[in-house]
């Protein structure tokens, strides 16, 4: 079996510029956090507390790391006071800031 060790390899066949040129793209490479309108918001609020009071499957877009990550589960609390969302999912809850949601979406269905 041939063991490959990837892009490392190629490392030290790189000149300096070279290397801090790729760590620049890959910064540029990551998403920037786009901010909601006012029409996205209330309507955010409205399917996180429609969720969250009937007990019901919600899918989640977060924005963490440079990165929207998709999360499904039931929403156990809301935290005002630290503006979180206590989230539960099939494997362990989490804690998600409320600026860090994208969108939210009821998804009745999940357990189908």
């Amino acid at each position: 079996m041939i063991k490959d060790r990837g892009s490392i390899k190629f490392t030290a066949m790189m000149m300096p510029e070279h290397l801090e040129l790729l760590r620049e793209f890959k910064q540029g490479c990551m998403e920037q956090q786009r901010e909601l309108t006012e029409w996205e918001l209330e309507e955010l609020q409205q399917t996180i507390n429609l969720a969250y009071g009937q007990r019901q499957d919600v899918k989640l877009d977060v924005w963490s790391d440079g990165k929207t990550t998709q999360w499904i589960g039931k929403i156990n609390a809301i935290n005002t006071n630290t503006n979180e969302l206590i989230f539960e999912t099939l494997l362990k809850t989490k804690r998600i800031p409320l600026q860090n949601i994208c969108s939210a979406q009821l998804d009745a269905d999940y357990y189908d």
